[in-house]
C-alpha cells in the first residue's frame, strides 16, 4: 500500500497519462501537499508518447512517481531503464509488494549519471524528477542497514557545496544518452538558492542544491538543448501551490530543514 497523498497524486497523474485529463486543468488549491502534486501529473503528459525512457534516481523515488513510471512502462511499446547510485535490490523491502517484482526487473545502470556508461543516442526521454539537486551530494551507503545513503549525524559532517560543473556534466550525460530531438524532463526545488541543509526521517543530515536564477540558467542555456517548457510554482500562505512567473518570485523561499520545498520549477529540454 502507498500513502493516501501519494495515491491521490498518482491517480491524477494516471488520468493525464491516459489522456483523460490535462495537467493544465488540474486544480492546485489543495492544501497539505509537497511539490509532487505538481511534478508527477506534469511529467505524465510527456510520458504519454515516450517509447524508450531513462529515469534518473529510480531506486528511492517517491511512490507516486514510481507508480507512474510503472504505468507508463505497461503501455504498448514502452521500454523503461534507469540509472542510480543505489541498487533497487538493496532497498527491495521499501517497494509495495504488488509492484516489487516489476520494479526489480527494470534494468538499472549503477553509478553517477555524470560518468556511468549508458547506451549512446538510445533514449527518447530522460526523466529526472526531484533528483538533479541531490547529484554531487548524495553517496550510496554500503554497510549501513538503516539508510541507502551516507548521512551525517551533524551538519558539519556533510559537504557544504558541490562541484560547480554539476549541472553541465549532468546535461552532457543526458545529451549523450538521448536520440536527436529526444527530451530531458527535469524538476527541481527552487528558492533563495545554494546548498540547503535537510534532515531525514532518521534525524540525520544531508544537503541538496536549491536552484535560483543563476543555477537555473545553467540548466536552460546548455548549447546542445532547446528549451521546450519551463514553469515555476510557489507554496502560498494557504499551504496551496500556485504558478508564478519566474525565479525572481521565489527568492524569499527556502527548503532549509523543511519537510519539502516551498518553491519548485519544471523544465523540458529537447536535444538539438
Amino acid at each position: 500500500m502507498i500513502a493516501d497523498k501519494q495515491q491521490f497524486i498518482l491517480d491524477r497523474a494516471i488520468l493525464v497519462l491516459s489522456g483523460q485529463e490535462s495537467f493544465d486543468n488540474l486544480p492546485l488549491d489543495i492544501p497539505g501537499h509537497s511539490e509532487r502534486i505538481i511534478e508527477v501529473p506534469w511529467a505524465a503528459q510527456y510520458l504519454h508518447d515516450a517509447t524508450n525512457i531513462l529515469d534518473i534516481g529510480f531506486a528511492m523515488s517517491s511512490f507516486d512517481w514510481l507508480g507512474l513510471l510503472l504505468a507508463a512502462q505497461a503501455r504498448s511499446n514502452t521500454s523503461l531503464q534507469a540509472a542510480d547510485i543505489v541498487k533497487p535490490q538493496r532497498v527491495a523491502s521499501r517497494y509495495p509488494e504488488p509492484w516489487r517484482a516489476r520494479v526489480l526487473s527494470v534494468p538499472v545502470t549503477i553509478g553517477d549519471i555524470r560518468n556511468c556508461e549508458l547506451p549512446s543516442g538510445h533514449f527518447d526521454l530522460v526523466t529526472c524528477i526531484s533528483t538533479i539537486e541531490h547529484i554531487g551530494f548524495d553517496e550510496a551507503s554500503i554497510d549501513d542497514p538503516n539508510s541507502a545513503f551516507k548521512r551525517g549525524k551533524t551538519p558539519a559532517e556533510i559537504a557544504a557545496n558541490r562541484d560547480p560543473n554539476t549541472n553541465l556534466d549532468v546535461l552532457d550525460a543526458f545529451h549523450r544518452a538521448l536520440q536527436t530531438n529526444g527530451r530531458a524532463m527535469i524538476s527541481v526545488p527552487m528558492g533563495s538558492g545554494g546548498a540547503t541543509l535537510l534532515k531525514d526521517s532518521l534525524g540525520l543530515y544531508t544537503r541538496q542544491w536549491e536552484y535560483e536564477q543563476e543555477s537555473w540558467k545553467e540548466l536552460t542555456s546548455h548549447p546542445g538543448f532547446t528549451v521546450i517548457e519551463e514553469q515555476f510554482f510557489a507554496l502560498g500562505s494557504d499551504d496551496c501551490w500556485q504558478q508564478v512567473t519566474s525565479p525572481a518570485d521565489l527568492v524569499d523561499l527556502s527548503s532549509e530543514l523543511q519537510p519539502h520545498a516551498s518553491g519548485c520549477a519544471v523544465l523540458v529540454l529537447q536535444k538539438r
